[in-house]
């Protein structure tokens, strides 16, 4: 697949109804992380938003810039969350204790707010293509940049395992998709309910134990 270029800005259809290209970005995106790309298709994607295929190819004209229209959605709504974050993050006079524990459940959350975006990371991280490629610049790079700081601080700091920042990362987040989308699974294990809050909650003491 060829990533077309260059790319258009994300929210800016070639014209018409902008919660119509909304709809089809959100099918688009369950049918990637769902079937991913090759076995997505266009008219099943359409059919979920409710459109004719035919509005595919006027939003986006193919589907390799509808799935680039996918990936720079979700890239902005992650630049968009961590801007929303980052000042407290990052703090200054708060313990690195504290941001860690704040990082991580941020980290959960907006995992947890989409699972389709994990799948459709990892589905894709686990190839050689171009798109792996993209997925790598556009969601897994930035998105690494943002929390490695966090990360080589806590380590220096004692309060989080010393390893690998870029490893410990991403078993960050695979083990947090994991635990999101086996929910209903752990919550039968257990033997009581497991919404995400609580799991969010067992997570981090797992991972900090009660001290942080």
């Amino acid at each position: 697949m060829t990533i077309p270029e260059p790319l258009r800005s994300p929210g800016r259809p070639r014209g018409g109804d902008s919660d119509c290209r909304d709809r089809l970005l959100a099918a688009a995106m369950s049918a990637f992380a769902g079937s991913g790309y090759e076995g997505a298709s266009l008219r099943a994607i359409a059919l979920a938003a409710g459109f004719d295929v035919s509005m595919v190819a006027h939003y986006f004209g193919s589907k390799a810039e509808l799935w680039l229209a996918v990936v720079d959605e979700a890239a902005g709504r992650m630049r968009a969350a961590h801007a929303e974050i980052a000042a407290e993050l990052y703090a200054p006079g708060v313990s690195a204790a504290q941001r860690l524990r704040l990082g991580v459940e941020f980290l959960f959350d907006q995992i947890a707010s989409d699972p389709r975006l994990a799948s459709l990371v990892l589905r894709e991280a686990t190839g050689e293509g171009e798109r792996a490629a993209c997925v790598e610049e556009r969601l897994i790079r930035p998105n690494l940049a943002f929390y490695r700081p966090l990360w080589e601080e806590a380590m220096r700091e004692g309060v989080f395992g010393e390893s690998d920042p870029v490893v410990a990362h991403a078993a960050m987040i695979g083990a947090i998709a994991l635990l999101v989308s086996s929910r209903a699974s752990i919550a039968r294990l257990v033997g009581r309910e497991m919404d995400l809050a609580r799991l969010r909650e067992e997570f981090c003491r797992g991972v900090f134990g009660r001290a942080v």
